[in-house]
């Protein structure tokens, strides 16, 4: 089985046996500080690149695991736009992002694929589903490059930039 083989697996092991865990979240919604996003998305990438993804998404997924927290959660896209796991909000793994935009029209992918690209690590603003809330609300991801992956946590209610 080939690396994306491994991904799918592994994205769908996590999702399919922890499943999405939008309802855990009820009661626990204060929100994050950017400085709690950015470390928790270089413990997410720090755990992704020591044990793989097959290990690495089912921790994330765990809602014991510590890397869900409040309206923090992770998610992994690939260098080319894929999706491969989300903590909270389901995905079909595999499926491309490249293209998707809020609703001010940021292409926040391609932004995220950029900061990989140039730099390996960043904030990427857009606005995306707060998990307390169920609303639209502006969002500051922290991405960071981890190989052909892109991990990413994201706080809510909040610019970096």
């Amino acid at each position: 089985m080939g690396r994306i083989g491994a991904l799918v697996l592994a994205a769908t092991l996590a999702i399919s046996v922890l499943g999405p865990m939008r309802s855990g979240l009820a009661g626990r919604c204060e929100p994050a500080t950017l400085e709690e996003a950015r470390m928790l998305a270089e413990r997410a990438a720090a755990l992704l690149e020591a044990e793989g993804p097959l290990r690495s998404f089912s921790q994330f997924a765990d809602p014991d695991g510590g890397f869900i927290d409040r309206d923090l959660y992770v998610f992994v896209i690939d260098v080319a736009g894929r999706s491969w796991f989300n903590a909270v909000f389901p995905v079909q793994p595999g499926s491309n992002l490249r293209g998707s935009r809020d609703r001010h029209g940021r292409f926040f992918v391609e932004d995220m694929l950029l900061i990989a690209k140039t730099s390996g690590s960043g904030w990427v603003e857009y606005e995306w589903y707060s998990p307390c809330s169920g609303e639209m609300e502006p969002k500051s991801a922290y991405i960071i490059r981890v190989g052909p992956l892109i991990v990413g946590v994201g706080a809510y209610g909040t610019m970096a930039l």
